[in-house]
């Protein structure tokens, strides 16, 4: 069994057909090989945006999918049909979904995308960290795995859900996040992570405790390299959930990373870290490189990512 890394660009690569065509690739983690393999193509289309940036693996099946941006740049333009799930792993399959919106009036919130499943749903976070595109923050979604399956806004920490939460306008975290890692090896499938590795929010790289259960974010854990610098590019986060634990992100450019010393911070009860008084100081984590794949090019940005033993 080898550990894959999968991410899929966002640009279509074949005008001519109909439709959006975005190319998926994949390459071995451990070790890390910077050449990566195509493995075919997701025709996303006549999506409204076809810009599957949230990619997560199924722990059950072992299944790779895929979910989009909520919608493009601008205040105005969220997506009428909410979702698009794909299978972007190998063997493509066509199933594809729009879950139902729970309730009718649900949108989604943000122009950023990060995935992930627990062993019962497909969870996305969806987030703005750009003042040119409304307000800044993100919202937590859960979409259940029968198809077409559900949709719903996971926002149970605060006052009520208003209706500019609802509807896709207003964040219910006014943290923006773009990238979701959930660990499926500890009991209970709900520690998660969420990564903002942009610094257009006007702060710096951070992680952020995910409660499931309730879509709340945690204060954030500052990430930085070992030499100190910022990384400040949009990213997917996942964790290998198989053998020995560990938690890395891709980002746009390329670059992979694994990010240590988050333990601590799991381990830590409640969702108030990155304050003084944690069991990690003042909320740290580490981020490594391990090398640069090289991704073309054509296809545009590639900052979904998910990681698959095959």
């Amino acid at each position: 069994m080898v550990l894959y890394g999968y991410t899929i660009g966002d640009e279509d690569i074949n005008p001519s057909q109909g439709g959006e065509q975005v190319t998926v690739y994949r390459f071995p983690i451990s070790p890390l090989a910077t050449t990566p393999q195509r493995v075919g193509e997701i025709n996303a289309g006549s999506i409204l945006n076809a810009d599957l940036e949230g990619l997560g693996t199924n722990p059950t099946t072992q299944r790779a999918s895929a979910v989009n941006e909520a919608r493009g740049s601008g205040t105005t333009a969220i997506d009428p049909t909410v979702i698009r799930v794909d299978n972007v792993d190998q063997p493509f399959a066509p199933a594809t979904a729009s879950p139902t919106r729970t309730p009718s009036d649900l949108r989604r919130f943000g122009v950023d995308s990060g995935a992930d499943f627990n062993s019962s749903a497909l969870y996305n976070i969806s987030g703005n960290d750009d003042t040119r595109n409304g307000t800044v923050g993100s919202s937590l979604y859960r979409i259940t795995t029968a198809n077409p399956g559900t949709i719903s806004l996971v926002d149970a920490f605060g006052p009520a859900t208003t209706a500019a939460q609802r509807q896709g306008t207003q964040p219910t975290n006014s943290q923006f996040a773009d990238g979701l890692a959930i660990d499926n090896l500890n009991p209970g499938s709900t520690r998660a992570f969420a990564s903002d590795f942009s610094t257009l929010d006007g702060d710096g790289n951070q992680l952020y405790k995910v409660d499931l259960l309730t879509g709340e974010l945690s204060a954030p854990i500052a990430l930085r390299t070992p030499s100190g610098q910022a990384l400040n590019a949009d990213s997917g986060l996942a964790f290998t959930n198989s053998g020995s634990q560990r938690l890395l992100a891709l980002l746009e450019t390329g670059a992979v990373y694994e990010i240590t010393g988050y333990q601590d911070e799991l381990a830590a009860s409640g969702l108030g870290l990155g304050s003084a008084g944690g069991t990690n100081g003042a909320g740290f984590a580490t981020a490594t490189l391990l090398g640069n794949v090289n991704l073309p090019t054509a296809g545009g940005q590639y900052e979904g990512f998910t990681i698959v033993n095959e």
